[in-house]
């Protein structure tokens, strides 16, 4: 449900037009499920609205729990059958994040990423990505787990940049006053490195954070890596982020994946602060290290200890960076695990 849809069944129904702002409200802040939720309408009105008009454009399929409390990941089954998978975090006490899918699948290939093995079934339309967050919201209410959700992050199944024009759309609804009213920072936007839309990115959303999946910082490498960086190669990014920077002021975060004796080697660190250091000015570049989650591929998992030498080496060189904290692990929720079994679809 968003704000197009509420429209076009105020005009559809013959609904008087101060009825939706009492739809808004219960919808996108009372967290209703149903419009058998919204009590400021009539009884008549609403069972006949709930008939008819669902408020998500999928329904829950399967719901899974890590067992500490902190992630919860859900598979949601689109009107045409097909499955995503959306993930709800909560990284820091107080603070909720969810991870959201973009497209039904990937096309890119990445080898280490369980979602590219499944290619492309079809990208997913804004409503079904602002759902997504609608989801979690309502979900939040139901189970009282906490005050409201914190932040959004584009880092589910899918190329986000090749979906361009939906995930454009769905920005300027979650930031929309009248339904979401999410404030731009606290969106994120996760891209495998499609450089015309960081451009625009740059000039549309210029508060939103733009994240850049990278992981290893050598063209030949990367290209095994992600086939995606033949087309766009280091140097074509380096120039997208440093214009990106130089329009918008803000950091950018770099996401690079710790797989071990392939991208977590000393020769590995000194290639990436050396490519880093051309993104100017390069204190607004940020690396989030990533501990990698095994799955069905042939690539392996560095040790945390190690990881923890590749942050230092890092920032003894002048890069910031963290680990990220890997949550939901026992459902098959942390990064690079995002996969439905294809029976399911």
């Amino acid at each position: 449900m968003d704000s197009k849809q509420i429209e076009q069944i105020i005009e559809d129904e013959g609904i008087e037009k101060y009825r939706a702002e009492q739809i808004r409200q219960a919808i996108f802040q009372e967290h209703a499920s149903s419009f058998n939720g919204i009590t400021t309408l009539k009884k008549d009105l609403r069972e006949r609205l709930s008939e008819k008009y669902p408020l998500l454009s999928f329904e829950l399929y399967r719901l899974f729990e890590s067992s500490d409390k902190t992630t919860f990941k859900a598979l949601l089954k689109l009107s045409d059958g097909k499955i995503i998978e959306t993930v709800l975090m909560n990284p820091k006490p107080g603070h909720w994040t969810t991870c959201i899918s973009s497209q039904v699948g990937c096309a890119l290939a990445c080898t280490f990423c369980a979602t590219g093995t499944m290619g492309l079934l079809r990208n997913l339309r804004s409503e079904e990505i602002t759902d997504q967050v609608l989801f979690w919201r309502q979900f939040i209410g139901e189970r009282k787990i906490a005050e409201r959700l914190n932040n959004v992050v584009y880092m589910g199944m899918g190329e986000p940049f090749q979906n361009t024009k939906n995930v454009f759309d769905s920005l300027d609804e979650l930031m929309n006053p009248d339904t979401f009213h999410m404030g731009a920072r606290h969106l994120s936007v996760s891209t495998a490195g499609i450089v015309k839309p960081i451009y625009q990115m740059a000039d549309r959303f210029p508060q939103v954070n733009l994240a850049l999946s990278l992981h290893i910082a050598d063209d030949e490498k990367r290209t095994e890596l992600m086939p995606i960086n033949k087309a766009w190669p280091l140097a074509k990014l380096a120039e997208a982020l440093t214009d990106y920077i130089e329009k918008t002021h803000r950091k950018v975060f770099i996401e690079y994946i710790l797989l071990r004796d392939e991208t977590d080697k000393r020769d590995n660190a000194k290639q990436l602060i050396k490519y880093l250091k051309t993104i100017k000015p390069t204190h607004l570049v940020h690396v989030n290290l990533i501990v990698y989650n095994e799955t069905e591929s042939s690539h392996k998992q560095t040790s945390k200890d190690h990881a923890r030498w590749f942050k230092n080496y890092l920032e003894e060189n002048g890069i910031s960076a963290t680990i990220r904290k890997n949550l939901g692990r026992d459902i098959d929720g942390a990064c690079g695990q995002l996969v439905v079994q294809q029976e399911n679809i």
